[in-house]
This record gives C-alpha cells, sequence and structure tokens, in this order.
C-alpha cells in the first residue's frame, strides 16, 4: 500500500512543492514550478527530518530550504516548511489524486 503526500506554497513568485513517498521506495522529492529539483532517497523507517535546498529562479536569485519531518514506521503523518533566512512558512498539505491502475477491461483496449 502507497503512501503518498505533497505540501505546496506559492513564494516569491514561484510554485514550490514536496511529494513524499513512503511505502516501497521511500522517497521526498522538491519541486519549483512543476520541475523536479531535488529527489532524496530515505532510507529506513524511523522519525527524522530532512531539509532540501535549491535556488528559486528569481531575480536576483534567492536560495530557500525545505524541512520535511517524515514520521516513524507505526504511526503519524509527515510535514513541510520552507525556510528563507528567518522566515518559517508551514505548508499546507495538498491531495494526492489516486493513480489510475488499469483494468482488466483496458487491458484489451
Amino acid at each position: 500500500m502507497s503512501r503518498e503526500y505533497h505540501f505546496h506554497r506559492e513564494y516569491a513568485r514561484c510554485s514550490v512543492t514536496v511529494g513524499v513517498r513512503l511505502a516501497g521506495t521511500r522517497e521526498v522529492e522538491l519541486l519549483v514550478d512543476g520541475k523536479e529539483v531535488v529527489v532524496e532517497p530515505v532510507h529506513g523507517h524511523h522519525a527524522e527530518r530532512r531539509s532540501l535546498s535549491t535556488t528559486l529562479p528569481t531575480d536576483p536569485p534567492r536560495t530557500i530550504t525545505v524541512e520535511v519531518e517524515l514520521p516513524g514506521a507505526v504511526r503519524g503523518l509527515p510535514s513541510a516548511t520552507l525556510v528563507d533566512g528567518d522566515t518559517r512558512l508551514p505548508m499546507p498539505p495538498r491531495d494526492v489524486p489516486r493513480r489510475a491502475r488499469p483494468t482488466e477491461a483496458s487491458w484489451y483496449g
């Protein structure tokens, strides 16, 4: 069973999204304006904090960090915070559409 979470915030005229996958291949990804800029595999199933940094395509360019809190194996939900210098902004969760699985009927179509 896959557990995927997305967090999103508009910041400095840029779209910043974090994706967290906690089942199967565990990973954290950071997207800016819909483009993947950082992907990190997550090893183990213990609670931890990951920091992902990137430079936003602004004028002048601005470096941000996104801190992702990962839960342990048994319970808890991830969370994300956008950090720019002394500014810390929580990133609200965004609904993740379920990936459609092929049905038997679609195999023949």
